[in-house]
């Protein structure tokens, strides 16, 4: 016989200790792993929820209750303008084309729309071209629309704007977007998204950033564009143009005669040399905030 430990009795007591004892053990294991789920479950939710609360948080106007007298608004037309069809009560939107920074920390989000319409069409007494008096004087995203009166810093076709994101060096397929050195509408170079921003002194008036520049305003005397107001000379978001570009870029035949600056406030008047002209969608353009209405 062997030893006492080897019995057939005693190896099954054994086995039966060691069964019963299984359950003891697996039931703490199992409760350990469906509280390390539920945490893993609430830390994907607070993610989620963070993520698609900074969304809601990053779109619009945020955080500010007026826009500055000062503020500049880079934006393009939505839709083309032709002086033909153009009528009073008219209807135009800007898309916002560079998030714009504010000085109370708010800011007016990328694709933020600013509202505005035609107001008059006014034909030369030969005939032979055209005022357009507009004004855009709302700025509305899904959530909020602020009242503004703006006037025209500056307007460039959309050949002129595409120019502008054109690399020095040509296109280069290879190369991200925004990196290669640019020549912003009014003569900046632009050296990069990061890289300082130039004018044609080689002074630096601002930086690159992701779609756009953040740039000092600068006066442009023989043009009729002011420089900071107020005081205020925190650096604005002015997209493809330099930080003193003022008025026509481009747009043969087409002039300003009033920019909004000046009464009547917040009415901007283009003059046509024809009739069958017209602005064509994706037409850039910088509105100044003159005013709230």
């Amino acid at each position: 016989m062997g030893p006492a430990g080897d019995s057939p009795n005693h190896c099954a007591n054994q086995a039966t200790r060691t069964d019963a004892s299984r359950p003891a053990r697996i039931v703490p294991i199992a409760i350990a792993a469906g509280l390390l789920m539920l945490a893993a479950q609430l830390v994907t939710q607070a993610e989620i929820a963070a993520t698609f609360g900074n969304a809601a948080r990053n779109g619009g106007v945020q955080n500010t209750s007026a826009i500055p007298v000062g503020i500049i608004l880079p934006v393009r037309l939505e839709d083309a303008l032709s002086v033909k069809e153009a009528h009073a009560g008219e209807a135009i939107e800007a898309g916002i084309v560079q998030e714009v920074p504010l000085p109370d920390g708010g800011k007016v989000a990328l694709k933020s729309l600013v509202k505005g319409t035609v107001l008059a069409v006014e034909k030369d007494a030969d005939g032979a071209g055209t005022k357009l008096t507009l004004s855009f004087r709302q700025i509305e995203d899904r959530k909020q629309t602020l009242p503004v009166l703006t006037s025209l810093r500056a307007i460039a076709s959309y050949l002129t704007v595409r120019s502008a994101q054109t690399p020095l060096t040509g296109v280069d397929a290879g190369s991200p977007a925004g990196w290669a050195n640019t020549v912003q509408i009014g003569g900046d170079i632009r050296f990069g998204d990061g890289g300082p921003v130039r004018n044609r002194a080689k002074q630096k008036v601002g930086k690159g950033v992701l779609g756009g520049v953040l740039v000092h305003v600068r006066a442009n005397p023989a043009s009729g564009c002011e420089g900071p107001v107020n005081g205020d000379d925190h650096p604005q978001a002015l997209w493809v143009f330099s930080a003193d570009a003022c008025g026509i870029y481009g747009l043969k035949g087409v002039q300003i005669s009033h920019k909004g600056n000046q009464p009547p406030i917040g009415e901007i008047t283009l003059h046509f040399e024809k009739d069958d002209m017209k602005l064509a969608s994706r037409t850039g353009m910088l509105l100044r905030v003159v005013a709230q209405p």
